[in-house]
């Protein structure tokens, strides 16, 4: 009857060999010396559901059909060692006490934490609001930074100019189609267009041409009449003819700066007894520039 579970006794009830060894045997917590002295008095009687208490280990055990198991006893834990971020007290128990030291650290909601060496974290504190988080330059640490800002445009500076201007010189000379800017950064490129409206117009001859040039302060950065000319009218009858043209510059400069760069277009004569005006009867011409973040 190994398994019969409980069962409540009345006053007068006759027990029967069977509810003895079952109850009352079988079911109690039986005390012996050792497991040698627990076997030799149940050889032959063993039955699952056993239970004893043996004195020599201060156990308490159960038998399961098979073996005796020990249930007494408060675990197998018999020490604990601490590691990184973790303090450990009375490592050897009976209950170890167990703390994590390394939020400690943390000192400010959305701190993070990092390793700077083996079995070593440091904090990193929070960044401010759009920052990013990205490796430092010694590729040694985390650290927070601003995003990259490529390919976007950082402020635009337009000028519009209606002064009109005659040139009949050799040199080069101003246009009046001129705008500052000052970079935000001296990784920057700056995007230059300019809408130049232009008229040349010659005495006495059959070909006339004209230069310009790009200038960065007093600095040609680009020169537009290495060839021909930016301007040019070839052939016909030698007297009075005229070329008028809206032209157009396009280029991309890296000033490296964050100081104040003006940028203005010149314009010289190539061919004599000729005259370049910008800007007649106060058409207007145009300059553009574009701040371009690296």
């Amino acid at each position: 009857m190994a398994g019969a579970g409980y069962k409540l006794f009345n006053t007068g009830d006759v027990l029967t060999a069977a509810q003895v060894n079952t109850y009352l045997q079988e079911q109690t917590v039986m005390v012996f010396a050792s497991s040698a002295a627990r076997t030799s008095a149940l050889s032959g009687v063993l039955a699952e559901g056993m239970m004893s208490y043996l004195q020599d280990t201060n156990s308490v055990e159960v038998y399961n059909g098979t073996s005796w198991v020990n249930v007494g006893n408060a675990g197998d834990i018999t020490e604990v060692q601490a590691g990184v971020g973790i303090s450990v007290a009375s490592g050897t128990g009976p209950i170890p006490v167990i703390t994590n030291s390394s939020t400690d650290l943390i000192t400010t909601a959305g701190d993070l934490l990092y390793g700077t060496a083996a079995d070593t974290v440091a904090r990193l504190g929070i960044g401010t609001a759009g920052q990013v988080l990205k490796v430092n330059s010694g590729a040694t640490a985390p650290e927070w930074a601003a995003p990259a800002g490529g390919g976007k445009v950082l402020q635009v500076v337009n000028t519009n100019t209606t002064t009109e201007t005659s040139i009949t010189s050799a040199s080069l000379t101003d246009t009046t189609i001129t705008a500052t800017i000052t970079p935000s950064a001296a990784t920057s490129k700056i995007a230059i267009f300019i809408s130049a409206n232009s008229r040349i117009q010659e005495g006495g001859q059959t070909d006339i041409f004209a230069g310009a040039a790009l200038l960065r302060g007093a600095t040609v950065i680009q020169d537009f009449d290495q060839t021909d000319g930016f301007w040019q009218r070839i052939g016909g009858a030698s007297g009075t003819l005229r070329l008028i043209t809206q032209q157009a510059v396009i280029y991309l400069d890296s000033p490296n700066t964050t100081s104040a760069t003006t940028y203005k277009l010149q314009a010289r004569v190539i061919s004599p007894l000729s005259t370049i005006s910008f800007q007649k009867d106060s058409v207007p011409s145009n300059i553009l520039l574009m701040e371009i973040g690296a």
